[in-house]
């Protein structure tokens, strides 16, 4: 008995220990084609579904290969060793290869859309012979394991268990811990590596026996006619398997789709950060686990069909109940939870978990319980357990396809991300009432299905004709903000909402939870700056590339340059075009512009698979560490500068809030690596990157003669002292204060896995008051300065501008204003000093 206790032991760690590794896995792979396919809705899908492709196939092929002459521990070595092998050549392939094949797609003259498609058939075949091997684990563990029939229904569910507990483990691990201090790299090693140990690890062991013992084939004849008795008949044994297979299908589609609505919805509601979305696939496979484990603890019975009957309509329940509690998150859950807006744990950690808890981990706690409930159902027979398991699979991951490819190619465009949530719940509801009709045929059974398919009807009616049910960010509803217009699409949500008050109040415009672009005077002043600063340094330019359109304030002043020929644009939620049209005194109507042409994607990925060259790359992206991160690295940057013609610049917005001070001095450091003769500006209290391709000469008479042409703008003070003053760092400064600090790359982003202290209000003035301190002198930039004396007061101004600045986001308003009227008398020449002491006076 302890002999048998101890093969039980080592089968689960080896289960255990498999499933960390497969999470590990799937983040790295989730991370890297990101960058490569685009880091978009309709990309992860596909890639989601060929993983589950091949974790399906291979637990179909795997469970029936048990019947070939060699051993199952062989086999078992045999996936371990294929995992490791495929694995690292996957990391290879991804890595290396993929660059490769855009470069020579773009080289040939292949469109953007015809690479991506191909690069994306390659990456998915690649993808899935990895998972084809990790499909096989648990049939074959599983075989190893059960030994007798009695053990069926509690030994599958303490495996599933074992196996989605080191899941929960692996996936915490690589998005809290192994890339942010390992790297990307040595992360996907990592998940190698404890492939390689259990390969060790099942050399080393004896031999298991799949084949059942002598006591158990001596009772095999009456187990077998015991099995019989209980099933009844044929038929009945058809019925407890198409019962199995009908369950673990919708429960695939269900929570693998729903997954997909969800991510959608918390990005509206919670703060986009990975650890958030890392802490919400966690309590996804948390609960596969409670599950498996309650049901492998308290199931002791035979199963029968109505186990699975009830269990569908209780997660139709569920998923019901969710749908409600979704709609009145913010004012149920987030707002009575919020606390003191400085709780960072709390708003970034505690209340993405416990929303999870109360959306999400019902329905996949039932999911969990439902696996090895189907398994117990199919499998009557212990010796058949891995190819039923493998079947039970299978049917499992053909609804973990089809559900999010329905969720994001049909159910969110057309009926909106909430509404989705009710189909799903129909489509449990029509699989209960197929199960009802697996069973005996009495009428409480045809009752029950008629019930069930009735309901499911009326749901998928109300997800596709009930009234609309808009999503909003939080502060929609917390400072009851009225809709000016909303919109949805696969890659995300906007709206345009209005304070109340009426029609002169200020408009605010959202994509999922992250603001386009706010009214005041600081936030458009740096976006313009972002638009301008190349033109006004001499950048000679015809074609440009705007990653990011948001409501076009940056696009409009790239536009009022007449040299432009073509803007191409790049916007993630293409539709947000429609909001452009209530800033047209920001924008001055751009998205009416024939030279403009806003193509829906990733910019990163765009700019890998289009052999086009510009004369400028502007990039005007969300927080680095809200969501963009991957527009901040150096491998970012080099794409940058690979698509630039000779002379060509890349300008690039820059936030100081967010950023811890090492944070921050990582990204211009990694900035001026690629760009030699990078500048760093200040627009306020936002920054501006600016390289060029070539060497950079800023010749003041030149600049002056250019910022004359501009045509006079409230929102862009056009004076070239004042907007000389506004140069910050050049080469030589970056290079003296940023000594020693770590660069940004994919392998190891340093804003992704930011520090919690990241959200302190602190961290906007502290990086100021650092810029402040290490600005360059312009006149040692520029060239041809006909009055030093000039340009000296107006960087004396702006010095106290800043410093004003730093202390009013401090908190110390009249040290604010005594700095501003220091300024003032310092350089009264300039004209915006007096205009924020009205500005901000009136406020």
């Amino acid at each position: 008995m302890n002999q048998d206790s101890n093969r039980r032991t080592i089968i689960l760690l080896i289960t255990f220990l498999a499933g960390f590794s497969f999470l590990v896995f799937e983040v790295s792979w989730f991370r890297v084609l990101s960058l490569a396919l685009g880091a978009t809705v309709k990309a992860s899908t596909v890639v989601l579904t060929a993983y589950m492709a091949g974790l399906g196939a291979g637990a179909w092929y795997w469970g029936h290969a048990l019947r070939k002459k060699a051993s199952t521990l062989t086999k078992l070595r045999i996936l371990f060793a294929g995992i490791a092998v495929t694995g690292t050549a996957s990391l290879f392939v991804f890595s290396a290869i993929i660059p490769a094949i855009y470069h020579r797609l773009a080289s040939a003259g292949i469109t953007v859309n015809a690479s991506s498609w191909l690069v994306m058939i390659f990456s998915l075949i690649i993808l899935f012979i990895p998972s084809f091997f990790m499909g096989g684990v648990l049939p074959l563990t599983a075989r190893l394991l059960i030994r007798k029939n009695e053990e069926i229904s509690n030994l599958t569910g303490r495996l599933y268990a074992s196996e989605t507990l080191g899941s929960v483990l692996g996936g915490l691990a690589a998005g809290f811990v192994l890339v942010r201090y390992l790297g990307q790299q040595k992360t996907f090693l990592t998940a190698v590596a404890i492939n390689l140990l259990l390969l060790t690890i099942t050399l080393l062991i004896k031999n298991i026996p799949a084949e059942i013992s002598e006591e158990t084939s001596a009772l095999k004849g009456k187990e077998n006619k015991k099995q019989t008795n209980q099933g009844n008949d044929e038929r009945q044994l058809k019925n407890r398997k198409s019962a199995a297979l009908t369950g673990t299908f919708l429960f695939g589609f269900a929570v693998l789709g729903l997954q997909i609505v969800w991510y959608r919805i918390f990005r509206i509601y919670m703060t986009n950060t990975s650890y958030t979305f890392s802490l919400i696939a966690a309590v996804v496979i948390l609960g596969l686990f409670a599950g498996s484990r309650y049901f492998a603890a308290r199931f002791r019975k035979t199963p029968e069909v109505h186990n699975m009957f009830r269990l569908l309509w209780l997660s139709a329940a569920v998923v019901f109940a969710g749908f409600l509690v979704l709609l009145r998150l913010p004012e149920l859950v987030m707002f009575p939870l919020a606390g003191d807006e400085n709780d960072y744990f709390r708003r970034i950690i505690l209340l993405p978990v416990l929303s999870s808890l109360i959306v999400i981990l019902p329905l996949t706690f039932l999911s969990g319980y439902a696996f090895p409930l189907a398994c117990a159902l199919y499998s009557g027979n212990h010796k058949d357990i891995g190819s039923g398991i493998g079947k039970v699979m299978l049917f499992n991951t053909l609804g973990s396809i089809t559900g999010p490819v329905v969720a994001a190619f049909i159910l969110i465009p057309v009926a909106g991300a909430a509404l989705s949530v009710l189909f799903f719940a129909a489509a449990l509801a029509g699989g209960a009432g197929f199960t009802a009709r697996y069973r005996a045929g009495d009428k409480p059974s045809e009752l029950a299905a008629k019930v069930s398919f009735g309901m499911a009807i009326l749901l998928i009616i109300f997800t596709f004709i009930g009234p609309e049910q808009k999503i909003l960010p939080p502060s929609f509803s917390r400072f009851n903000r009225e809709i000016v217009e909303y919109a949805e699409s696969t890659e995300g949500t906007w709206v345009v909402g209005r304070e109340p008050g009426g029609d002169r109040t200020a408009l605010s415009t959202y994509v999922n939870n992250s603001a386009v672009i706010g009214s005041s005077y600081d936030a458009v002043k740096v976006v313009k700056m972002v638009g301008h600063l190349p033109f006004l340094t001499g950048l000679q330019c015809r074609n440009v590339l705007v990653v990011g359109f948001g409501i076009g304030v940056t696009t409009s002043a790239i536009a009022s340059h007449a040299e432009v020929e073509t803007i191409d644009c790049v916007e993630l939620v293409s539709g947000i075009r429609g909001a452009a049209h209530y800033y047209s005194g920001l924008n001055n109507n751009i998205q009416n512009d024939p030279r403009l042409r806003i193509m829906q994607g990733d910019g990163r990925q765009y700019l890998q698979s289009t052999g086009k060259k510009y004369d400028l790359i502007s990039s005007d992206p969300t927080h680095p560490i809200l969501g963009s991160g991957s527009l901040y690295t150096r491998e970012y940057f080099e794409l940058c500068k690979a698509r630039l013609n000779p002379g060509g610049m890349v300008s690039q917005y820059l936030p100081l809030h967010k950023l811890l001070p090492d944070d921050l001095l990582g990204i211009i450091k990694t900035f001026r690596l690629v760009f030699p003769g990078a500048t760093i500006w200040l627009g306020h209290n936002h920054a501006v990157l600016l390289g060029i391709n070539g060497k950079a000469d800023f010749n003041f008479i030149n600049w002056s003669e250019r910022i004359e042409q501009l045509p006079k703008d409230p929102y862009f003070y056009s004076n070239p002292y004042h907007l000389a003053a506004c140069l910050i760092l050049d080469q030589q400064s970056i290079d003296r204060y940023t000594a020693g600090q770590r660069i940004n790359t994919d392998d190891k982003p340093l804003t992704e896995f930011f520090r919690l202290a990241s959200f302190e209000q602190a961290n906007l003035p502290g990086n100021l008051e650092m810029l402040n301190r290490m600005r360059t002198n312009p006149v040692d930039v520029f060239s041809q300065v006909p009055d030093s004396a000039r340009i000296q007061r107006f960087t004396e101004g702006n010095k106290l501008l800043i410093s004003g600045l730093a202390a009013s986001f401090r908190g110390d308003r009249p040290g604010f204003f005594t700095r501003l009227q220091q300024a003032v008398n310092v350089n009264p020449e300039d004209e915006e000093y007096p205009f924020l002491l009205r500005f901000y006076g009136s406020r």
